[in-house]
């Protein structure tokens, strides 16, 4: 594998190379289903994890910055990226996440399993050329995770970068086509387990009130609370697997934040049609996606609601996930991958 960081050192062999544990950094981003989306200008962040991440945690937003030079000579491609605005239904957001939370099972793993999430996700990308000059594109990818169920062994990730989309207004830079093919990465366990392994979830409250405190407790940055909130609902859901019992409480809580609405007819990043629960934050509308049938999760998005605030044309998609399966399997891949070491 190729690491975009020592890409960097050595178009820039002045600057003095980057640490073991700036690069370990960077993996650990790479390894988030939405940890590579851009920061947020102007609104607090830009719809997910993720993971991806919509899917790394969308509190904790960041970008991945690529210095350009000598670009290469492909003609710009730009893609509308425009869907109906989304109509708020007169359904309720109790009323959805209400059978959402009846309609929770459990794969129940054994400690010693694996939990394996696959999905497909678009997040939005910076990159920085000659002259400090900034383009933006939207990134795709098809993810294959797998998780240890209580954190202690090494778990895999699978990515096959998929072709990018631009972002509206803005045509594709040549660097979001470097991506390419499938890259398979090493999770070591570190010896630390990750407070998104199934056991350590299995010990988040499963009381709704219990689990709203949990939500509003969770760090925020200069998020406003309500806006922290509905992000740690996505991010619990967002290549993980949550226990039944937590799950229904998320969703019981999720209707309790302010501003949460529900639509009809949203498509997922796989074209599948459900329901929307979701809010408005910095012009984005950030939407949580369930089957109209059964209440499965089936993905996220993000749309441009307010296009004076979100610096985007209105109806714009600027963040698509599906959720394509979720199982348990005995084993993870074997990955050599000997730049994914502990630190």
């Amino acid at each position: 594998m190729t690491d975009e960081i020592d890409l960097v050192a050595r178009e820039r062999p002045d600057v003095a190379p980057y640490s073991l544990a700036a690069k370990a950094a960077v993996r650990r981003r790479l390894a988030d289903p939405a940890g590579r989306r851009a920061r947020p200008r102007p609104r607090p962040y830009l719809f997910l994890a993720g993971g991806t991440a919509l899917l790394a945690a969308a509190a904790g937003v960041v970008a991945i910055t690529t210095v350009l030079t000598e670009p290469e000579a492909r003609p710009a491609k730009v893609s509308p990226g425009v869907v109906t605005l989304p109509k708020v239904s007169a359904m309720s957001a109790e009323e959805v996440l209400g059978r959402a939370a009846r309609a929770v099972t459990d794969l129940s793993p054994r400690d010693d399993q694996f939990v394996r999430v696959s999905s497909q996700t678009m997040y939005e990308a910076d990159v920085v050329g000659e002259g400090e000059k900034e383009s933006r594109y939207l990134y795709r990818t098809k993810r294959t995770i797998w998780l240890s169920a209580d954190g202690t062994r090494d778990g895999a990730l699978k990515v096959e970068y998929l072709e990018p989309h631009a972002y509206p207004g803005w045509p594709i830079p040549p660097e979001a086509y470097k991506e390419k093919g499938t890259e398979w990465m090493r999770l070591p366990a570190c010896n630390s387990v990750r407070d998104t392994a199934y056991t350590n979830l299995k010990k988040l409250p499963a009381d709704p009130e219990k689990m709203r405190g949990y939500l509003y407790d969770r760090p925020h940055g200069d998020n406003p609370p309500d806006t922290g909130a509905w992000t740690a609902v996505g991010d619990l859901l967002r290549e993980t697997y949550v226990p039944a019992p937590q799950r229904a409480a998320l969703f019981k809580a999720a209707a309790t934040i302010p501003g949460v609405t529900v639509t009809e007819n949203v498509e997922d990043a796989a074209g599948r049609t459900g329901i929307g629960v979701g809010r408005i934050s910095g012009g984005v509308r950030e939407e949580i996606i369930f089957d109209p049938s059964t209440y499965e999760l089936l993905g996220e998005r993000g749309i441009v609601v307010d296009e004076k605030e979100a610096k985007a044309p209105a109806g714009s998609l600027v963040a698509s996930t599906a959720q394509l399966e979720v199982t348990v399997d005995d084993t993870a891949p074997e990955v050599k991958d000997p730049d994914s070491g502990c630190l």
